[in-house]
């Protein structure tokens, strides 16, 4: 067996997330996936290091630094990374837990629809619409600031100054024409959109 020296060993003891389920934890083991309790909106992380004077960062960051432990918002998150970086500086290894993007379905009748994108912050248009581009004419949004309607027009990207709509705003109202029903499913977090 090889004992590592202190001053090199950037592993993790134990890795723990309060209300996330990541199986049994191994310091050889850099990625896990997370199964997240039902009800459960934040997480604590508690990450202890091999070795002493060992740094452990933590991403996110600490969304409540008033309270015990390093709070994480778990809507919205995709990954949860812990890097270490051993005593002397010269060695780093980072363990993740990755979670399972949760879908909305949004049903679009015939005609014209708004809704409020539940998908990521700033998806592109064009990836969030590929499997819809057949049935969608114009996705519209309203600019307050400017006072004006930006817009989207499936299969005419090439057109200059066409579509001035380029990315989507989480929560952000739309109005969509489409030729008949469809389904859309969004992830709700970054990712490939369908």
């Amino acid at each position: 067996t090889y004992n590592m020296p202190d001053a090199i060993d950037a592993r993790l003891a134990s890795l723990t997330l309060s209300g996330v389920e990541i199986g049994q934890f191994d310091p050889a083991t850099t990625d896990y996936e997370g199964v997240i309790a039902e009800g459960v909106t934040q997480t604590v992380v508690t990450a202890e290091a091999m070795q002493r004077r060992t740094d452990v960062a933590i991403d996110p960051s600490d969304a409540d630094e008033e309270a015990d432990g390093h709070q994480i918002t778990l809507d919205g998150t995709a990954e949860i990374t812990a890097t270490v970086t051993s005593a002397d500086g010269t060695r780093t290894k980072a363990y993740r837990v990755q979670f399972e993007s949760p879908e909305v379905t949004v049903t679009l009748e015939a005609g014209w629809n708004s809704f409020e994108w539940p998908g990521a912050e700033g998806a592109s248009i064009v990836e969030a619409m590929a499997g819809l581009s057949n049935h969608v004419l114009v996705v519209y949004r309203w600019d307050e600031a400017a006072g004006t309607w930006l817009g989207y027009f499936p299969g005419l990207e090439g057109i200059p100054g066409l579509n001035t709509l380029t990315a989507l705003t989480t929560g952000e109202t739309y109005w969509v024409a489409v030729e008949e029903p469809a389904t859309w499913t969004v992830p709700t977090s970054a990712g490939d959109q369908n």
